[in-house]
């Protein structure tokens, strides 16, 4: 049952909506615009407070809402010898250049705090207030960030998040960016694992399958890494331990709340929200978020009709695959079961 606030915690939340309206010199209550450095500040204060996945990948601003990707710098030999008696010396470029370029979407983040919510920090001091509503703040946008990175696969003029849970329709994802943009690096065939008469072996096949779709020239990249999700990791554990009973394995193990192994080579983990059934392996930092710089607009209302405070806010997004060679993708892969006799 929702409930008004106590004179303490209506004194908390007056307080909290004056100071953060006060630092934009805006009235209570009506849209400000965030400043560029406190947008950027956004996701590095979301990296600090847990969201790790987001301090492997690129979360960057660019001025325009539209115009050429920022690039992954992975560009090959550059190292050689000219002929200078016959020609001039070129130059590469260090940064990977693909004709395509990003766009951004307006993007709607509107959540609310009920004031039962609110009400249990009333105790507390105005910054300890202040950090609790801006964690929950950042923690639904930024998990939503990465949940639509992985799942999105369309832009709707309405969204439905019922039919979409993950965010599907809102904007469209690191995978169907590579399913438009280069369908060569990703193999949604289906595929079984772990048994003799399966597809591959075992996952470490599977892992460097995915591999093998990168050119030669960065495949041995110490820098490539392997996303595995969690049913396939925990499928290879049940395994791993099957095999060896009460033996300590090393295959896997937890490392800052990431799951971490090695597979055909390369540390793998899983990132939060990850698909099911899914292998990538790329470089982290070619996986970018681009936010328009001074795009993101932010109003908080407090509702009493509702007993709630409702939070308002907009920003113009785009996912980028920097370098669309640099990434192998397989999906729908799961484990062989025998077929019945």
């Amino acid at each position: 049952m929702a409930t008004s606030l106590s004179v303490k915690g209506r004194a908390q939340l007056k307080g909290y909506l004056n100071r953060v309206y006060a630092s934009v010199n805006a009235a209570v209550g009506e849209q400000f615009d965030v400043e560029p450095a406190t947008q950027q500040r956004l996701y590095e204060k979301a990296v600090e407070n847990g969201a790790w996945f987001l301090g492997m990948i690129n979360v960057e601003t660019v001025e325009q809402i539209k115009g050429e990707k920022v690039g992954l710098s992975v560009p090959g030999l550059v190292t050689k010898r000219t002929d200078t008696d016959a020609k001039d010396r070129q130059t590469r470029s260090v940064v990977g250049e693909s004709a395509r370029g990003y766009e951004c979407q307006f993007t709607e983040v509107d959540v609310h705090i009920t004031y039962s919510k609110l009400d249990k920090w009333r105790n507390r001091t105005p910054q300890q207030y202040g950090e609790m509503y801006s964690k929950m703040y950042r923690d639904a946008l930024t998990n939503d960030r990465i949940r639509i990175g992985w799942h999105g696969v369309s832009i709707a003029v309405e969204t439905d998040p019922v039919a979409n849970p993950n965010g599907e329709d809102v904007n469209k994802g690191w995978i169907q960016k590579v399913r438009e943009e280069a369908s060569e690096q990703i193999d949604e065939e289906g595929v079984t694992y772990g048994h003799v008469n399966a597809d591959y072996r075992n996952l470490d096949v599977v892992v460097e399958s995915a591999k093998q779709m990168i050119p030669e020239y960065l495949r041995d990249d110490s820098e490539l890494v392997a996303f595995i999700s969690s049913d396939l990791m925990a499928a290879n554990r049940l395994s791993t331990l099957a095999a060896n009973g009460n033996t300590a394995s090393e295959k896997l193990l937890v490392d800052e709340n990431r799951v971490v192994g090695v597979f055909a080579g390369l540390k793998a983990m899983t990132p939060p929200f990850f698909p099911s059934g899914t292998v990538i392996v790329t470089y982290p930092e070619n996986l970018s978020i681009y936010l328009q710089e001074g795009s993101l607009r932010r109003s908080i209302k407090d509702n009493p009709q509702r007993n709630r405070v409702e939070d308002y806010n907009s920003e113009n997004v785009d996912y980028i695959v920097e370098e669309e060679q640099a990434i192998g993708i397989i999906t729908n892969v799961t484990e062989y079961v025998e077929p019945e006799a």
